[in-house]
């Protein structure tokens, strides 16, 4: 039987503890959290409080914090990009972040600033920004979930209800 590695992926939680928490609550069996930065000081909160391996990068809103733009982490043989997008400009193409992630041989690029969700599968290339979990605009947390094994990485876009 394979094994698996379960992630869950927040971005923009903006300081938002309450939200933060909400989730954490309902992802216990989380291996990794990654956090995709608006606010990396959310991620230090996050390592504090799981047992998970807590992965982040800044995002355009952590000014003078420590921290990468963009880091990648390979799991089970599929290497994964972390980005918080705004580099890329992804609030007006997916391009540039695309065929970034292509030229990284990456499985998945997983992206947020936007702070919509979405998720496509491209030329076997993962996009996935979960949107905001934290500052979202409809009133809800927006999260995703990754389950990552030797066969590939299968994304999914989950959301919970505001506190």
């Amino acid at each position: 039987m394979e094994q698996y590695i379960h992630a869950l992926v927040l971005s923009d939680t903006h300081g938002n503890k309450g939200a933060v928490d909400r989730i954490l609550q309902q992802n216990t069996d989380a291996d990794y959290i990654f956090h995709l930065g608006d606010y990396i000081a959310d991620a230090r909160y996050i390592d504090r409080k799981t047992r998970a391996k807590v992965i982040c990068v800044k995002g355009n809103c952590d000014f003078g914090d420590a921290g990468n733009t963009e880091d990648e982490i390979t799991l089970m043989g599929n290497k994964l990009l972390l980005t918080h997008g705004h580099l890329y400009k992804v609030k007006y193409s997916y391009d540039r972040l695309f065929y970034h992630a292509c030229e990284r041989e990456v499985k998945a690029a997983l992206f947020g600033h936007t702070h919509t969700p979405y998720c496509e599968f491209e030329e076997g290339v993962w996009l996935v920004n979960p949107g905001s979990a934290g500052a979202s605009n409809d009133g809800l947390l927006h999260y995703a979930t990754l389950l990552i094994g030797k066969v590939g990485v299968i994304p999914k876009l989950k959301t919970a209800d505001a506190i």
